[in-house]
């Protein structure tokens, strides 16, 4: 048990030294080690005479009461008692007299006997034991108050160390000592048990240090603490420069264990360039935040910033060095990351022909391309820190800026900030502006903010669309001009047909035959039906199409009326969608009804009563015209499509055209159903 008391003690030491609670429990645990050395010396002797010199030893136990009140008025924070001039005296002089009487005089121990397990003694009786007993309480019950009162009154991890303090060292020696005085009075001695008890509160001590970090908080432990829970690295090296001991985080980030490192030469860590700097440290005695890298065991190489710090002796001799690294490799391939895209940035924006400016939140320019810089003739010198209004104000042209209110540029600008929304009319913006030099230009901007970065941006991109607004305008111009001779042509294509049907017309005065006079009014309708076309591309706005539904209908009230025929007695019904159709394939189409819609006006009625419907829609792709009468219907000899008739030949011709087809009903008057695509221009070279 001795031996167990005396490592014990030097662990609990070893922990903190510096600590006088730790130095104390050391004293404590040799003088356990030192009584159960003489209690074993004792007790194994062969005589009485080689007894004596044990009991002398063992003597020095009273010093042990003194010591358990000094522990816990330490621990439980009564170190301003310590420090009055007789707080010592009062706690060891006592102390120091029981052991000199104890080992000078029988006072203390009785008569010498001989038990069965060995040599043993009886306790003194008289007025000095009684005094000393009392002495040994007051101190061991003052000593376990204090303990115990701080294991009440504390909360957390220092409750939990009162209590491995008071079961360790008070509650068990209390009652060691109890025993031993009580014991005492009895005729038969029994073994003593304070050696047992004592160890056994060492060990429980022991265990409070390795968990809870027993006995208390000092700036050892926490240094010892911080040093190994740190991120960063840290180094401790002898004054010749080699290493005494790393912390978790230099072994984890180079990869090398902490033996391996030790008696290793600082300088094989970093490149040779650093050999310059520890020169330099050796003149200035010291090394902050020096960038550089580190080689770990593989062969990679690490970015940390070092300072290095001397560590000085009493003497302001050095004994050694202290160098802490900073890993900033994260952050040197984010700044990396950051260059690279800045230069990309500028690459882009100064080779491109665009403007682009970017203005912060204080609404100054922060930036302003070469492409602007050509643009307006404004150097990026003359603009940078400088409000965008103000520089917006000097391209605008003087008459605009004239009827512009005096803070309407620098309003829209705030309320834009403010928001961090861009209204409309300035998110794409097509505007004229005034150079250096005095040119007039077209530009086109659009705004828009860079929300990435820590503060918004606004970004202008300007594109320079003089060229392609004097081209636009050439253009249109050639439009017009274009637009207005082909009005022209239809105009005159109209009157020449109107001119042609007027011939007809005439010549048919001098007709006297009925079946001549047919054709000439066949022939004039047929070139009617065209010239329609023509007036209607004429009066149109858009004079690539032409609206069907209202051609169809004037087309068979011109028909209607040629023939004389009763509208109240024939009727033209119509069904027609909203459908353009371009000339290639209005002139067959219009030609087709021509034809079909007279053939029914001439033969589908011979009584003078009946209806012709015309239903005219598209479908998919596709579309579909129905020429429907309720008439007689086409005489069941006639195939129409192998016909001598001029109409019906003309109809299957302007088929084929249109690449359609048609087919005939003739259940219930004659029902023709025509199905074709639109034919489109295609160029003629």
């Amino acid at each position: 048990m001795g031996m167990a008391a005396f490592f014990i003690a030097n662990f609990i030491y070893i922990k903190n030294p510096n600590n006088q609670l730790n130095q104390l429990i050391l004293i404590f645990g040799y003088l356990l080690f030192l009584m159960n050395l003489a209690e074993f010396g004792y007790r194994s002797a062969e005589n009485i005479e080689g007894t004596l010199i044990w009991f002398e030893i063992n003597g020095l136990w009273p010093l042990i009461p003194a010591l358990l009140l000094n522990i816990s008025l330490i621990f439980t924070g009564r170190t301003d008692f310590l420090k009055k001039s007789y707080a010592y005296p009062l706690l060891y002089i006592p102390a120091v007299i029981f052991v000199i009487i104890g080992v000078s005089s029988n006072y203390l121990i009785g008569p010498i006997m001989k038990e069965y397990w060995g040599w043993a003694y009886l306790i003194g009786n008289n007025p000095v034991f009684y005094v000393f007993a009392v002495w040994i309480i007051i101190n061991a019950f003052t000593a376990g108050y204090l303990a115990f009162n701080k294991f009440l009154n504390s909360h957390g991890i220092e409750r939990k160390q009162a209590l491995y303090i008071f079961i360790g060292l008070f509650f068990s020696l209390i009652i060691s000592l109890i025993s031993e005085i009580i014991l005492g009075f009895f005729p038969h001695r029994f073994p003593e048990i304070i050696i047992t008890t004592g160890t056994l509160g060492l060990i429980v001590i022991a265990f409070s240090v390795w968990k809870y970090e027993f006995p208390q908080l000092t700036t050892v432990i926490a240094a010892d603490k911080i040093i190994s829970s740190m991120s960063n690295l840290l180094i401790l090296l002898d004054p010749h420069g080699k290493i005494i001991s790393v912390n978790k985080s230099t072994t984890l980030s180079l990869g090398y264990s902490e033996e391996s490192l030790k008696d290793k030469n600082f300088e094989d860590l970093f490149p040779q360039d650093l050999n310059y700097y520890l020169e330099q440290f050796s003149d200035e005695k010291y090394l902050n935040e020096l960038e550089t890298t580190i080689n770990t065991i593989s062969g990679d190489k690490i970015f940390v910033l070092i300072s290095l710090t001397p560590i000085y002796g009493y003497r302001n001799e050095i004994l050694g060095y202290i160098c802490i690294g900073t890993d900033i490799t994260k952050q040197k391939k984010f700044q990396e990351q950051v260059l690279e895209s800045k230069f990309k940035f500028r690459s882009v924006v100064e080779q491109t022909s665009d403007g682009i400016v970017l203005a912060n939140q204080d609404i100054k320019i922060i930036y302003w391309n070469q492409a602007m810089e050509s643009l307006t003739g404004i150097k990026r010198e003359e603009v940078e820190g400088q409000y965008y209004y103000d520089i917006m104000k000097k391209v605008i042209p003087p008459e605009k800026r004239e009827i512009m209110e005096p803070d309407m540029l620098k309003d829209i600008f705030t309320t834009t900030f403010s928001s961090q929304k861009i209204s409309y009319h300035i998110k794409h913006d097509e505007q004229e502006i005034l150079t250096m030099d005095g040119l007039r230009k077209s530009i086109m901007t659009f705004n828009f903010f860079v929300k990435k970065s820590r503060r918004p941006l606004l970004c202008t991109v300007v594109r320079d669309i003089t060229e392609s607004k004097l081209a636009q305008d050439k253009l249109k111009s050639s439009l017009e001009e274009k637009e207005v001779l082909l009005r022209e042509i239809h105009h005159r294509v109209k009157n020449n047909m109107q001119i042609v049907s007027s011939l007809l017309n005439l010549q048919s005065f001098s007709v006297k035959d009925k079946t001549v006079l047919n054709l000439f009014k066949e022939s004039q309708n047929r070139v009617k039906s065209m010239s329609i076309i023509h007036e209607s591309l004429y009066q149109s706005n858009d004079l690539a199409h032409i609206d069907f539904r209202n051609y169809i209908r004037r087309l068979g009230s011109e028909l209607f009326s040629s023939y004389g025929m009763d509208t109240e007695k024939i009727r033209l019904k119509t069904e027609i969608g909203n459908i353009s159709l371009d000339i290639n394939s209005a002139i067959p189409l219009g030609l087709i009804l021509n034809e079909l819609i007279t053939n029914s006006l001439k033969y589908a009625f011979p009584h003078g009563e009946g209806v012709i419907t015309i239903k005219f829609k598209k479908k998919d792709d596709y579309y579909l015209l129905n020429i429907c009468d309720n008439g007689v219907g086409i005489p069941e000899e006639i195939d129409f499509r192998n016909t001598s008739t001029l109409g019906l030949e003309l109809v299957n011709s302007l088929i084929n055209q249109l690449e359609g087809e048609i087919d005939l009903d003739n259940s219930n008057g004659a029902h023709f159903h025509i199905k074709f695509k639109e034919v489109h221009y295609e160029p003629r070279l």
